[in-house]
């Protein structure tokens, strides 16, 4: 095997067509080479004691051999086996389904709970592959079938809020409807890295003084600046992407960073924007790993969803707020999902303009002609309508909100701008700009006309019917 593997490198680096990407053509014929042979024959359900696996004694307990990763995965069951059917799918960590226990009992009541240790985590071993939510997805379709024939719930909590997204884009017979919990890994990479690197500033100026507000927005901004440009290094990752069987067979040891660099490398845009299935959100108003600006973004674009915030809980809810997950998982279950009302667009007879000069602090609502800030920092427009917006020399937040200018809607020069779940139907202007979108719907194809050196970090954003933007650019003197 290893010498037909040797020479099947030496054809793709020899071959004149491959020089330039030798290494992708590489990569492919390992996978090809080293891919794990399966049969049609399906597997069995193989019973096993659930109290050898520390888990209640009533619980229905398997393993079985699955063809996506070529592993044996431990699986658990409760409630009754005529209920309705609700999977659950944990996250990063080697509790694995154990995370679920807090609220199991309750949920065993009304349904018939499945839980999976995926691939890589607690007792389910990790095989050499990479751990990617696309994998997982095509793991739970093959699941699935052993337990229903009809549609089913999915409940995704942090990265297995990831995995649910993508097994219902790419399954969407198998389920009904979906919920997330602190679903994580959607954001883009450089901006998922600055949330975590930098705390938020407050824009409540009772909060703050001006004068310190200024100097502390300045600061993370300087610190968010220097993220950026670390992530602009050559990735470490990239020479493994090659070869799915190089990435598994190197991280094989390391389920968790396997499954956290796969989960990263991953674009929710397609998945996000294509929803067709009703998406139940919940998030912890304190959670520090993914930040309550995903479930912002998710709810404003999910075609039918709604987003409900437990204040006071973190990362994991369950663990922390048991009783008000179960309530709010059971109550959602059994209802119609209220889409987030998006800023209205009211006739107004004439519409005022907005002047914001050397202030911090500010917080806009409402519906306006024209918003111009210059020299303003820590300045927040939620849930605005306007037909334009000029930033000079500015750092501002901006959620929820419509700019409806034809021809331009944006001009940001020497500022920085975050925007997350909102629409822009005009073209953006960039003039030594920095801005970072999320869930931002752009009406145009190319909606961003960059003149001097701008950066541009892009997260599940849309431009025109069907252009993803989820990246990292540096542009200037073209259009994107």
């Amino acid at each position: 095997m290893m010498s037909r593997i040797y020479f099947l490198i030496i054809i793709a680096i020899c071959s004149p067509a491959a020089s330039a990407n030798w290494l992708d053509k590489v990569g492919a014929l390992l996978d090809t080479a080293l891919a794990p042979t399966t049969n049609n024959v399906k597997s069995a359900l193989v019973a096993t004691t659930a109290t050898t696996h520390k888990l209640p004694a009533h619980w229905r307990t398997y393993w079985l051999d699955e063809p996506e990763f070529g592993t044996r995965i431990f699986l658990a069951d409760t409630g009754k086996p005529s209920a309705p059917i609700i999977m659950l799918i944990h996250g990063l960590g080697q509790n694995g389904l154990r995370d679920w226990l807090p609220i199991a009992a309750e949920l065993e009541k009304h349904y018939r709970v499945i839980m999976i240790d995926l691939p890589g985590f607690a007792n389910s071993p990790s095989p050499k592959a990479k751990l990617s939510p696309t994998h997982y997805a095509d793991l739970l379709h093959f699941v699935k079938p052993y337990f229903s024939n009809k549609p089913i719930s999915v409940v995704g909590h942090s990265m297995g809020g990831a995995v649910t997204l993508r097994y219902a884009q790419r399954y969407p017979a198998d389920i009904n409807q979906i919920a997330l919990i602190d679903a994580a890994g959607i954001l883009q990479r450089t901006a998922f890295v600055k949330h975590s690197a930098t705390d938020r500033i407050p824009v409540n100026p009772d909060a703050m003084p001006n004068a310190l507000l200024t100097y502390a927005v300045g600061l993370q901004d300087f610190s968010n600046n220097l993220i950026e440009k670390m992530l602009r290094l050559p990735d470490p990752t990239s020479l493994l992407g090659k070869s799915e069987i190089a990435w598994g067979t190197t991280l094989q040891s390391y389920p968790n960073i396997n499954a956290a660099l796969s989960l990263a490398e991953e674009d929710f845009s397609s998945a996000i924007f294509e929803q067709t299935k009703p998406v139940f959100i919940l998030w912890g108003g304190k959670d520090l790993v993914a930040p309550l600006r995903t479930g912002q973004l998710l709810a404003a674009n999910l075609a039918a969803s709604e987003l409900t915030i437990i204040a006071e809980a973190g990362h994991v809810p369950m663990a922390s707020h048991p009783k008000d997950v179960s309530t709010w998982l059971l109550a959602s279950l059994n209802s119609k999902p209220k889409p987030l009302a998006q800023p209205a667009i009211e006739t107004v007879a004439t519409k005022q303009n907005y002047n914001c000069d050397h202030s911090s602090g500010e917080t806009l609502r409402g519906q306006y002609a024209r918003i111009t800030l210059t020299e303003c920092t820590g300045v927040l427009l939620d849930g605005v309508v306007a037909d334009e917006l000029i930033t000079i020399d500015s750092v501002i937040e901006i959620q929820n909100s419509h700019f409806i200018g034809k021809q331009t809607s944006l001009t940001i020069k020497k500022s920085v701008v975050m925007m997350t779940g909102s629409t822009i139907d005009g073209l953006v202007n960039l003039d030594q700009a920095r801005i970072d979108f999320a869930g931002v719907r752009l009406a145009k194809e190319t909606p961003f006309k960059v003149s001097t050196r701008s950066r541009m970090v892009l997260s599940v954003s849309r431009a025109g019917d069907n252009r993803y933007l989820h990246n990292d650019l540096q542009l200037e003197n073209t259009a994107y």
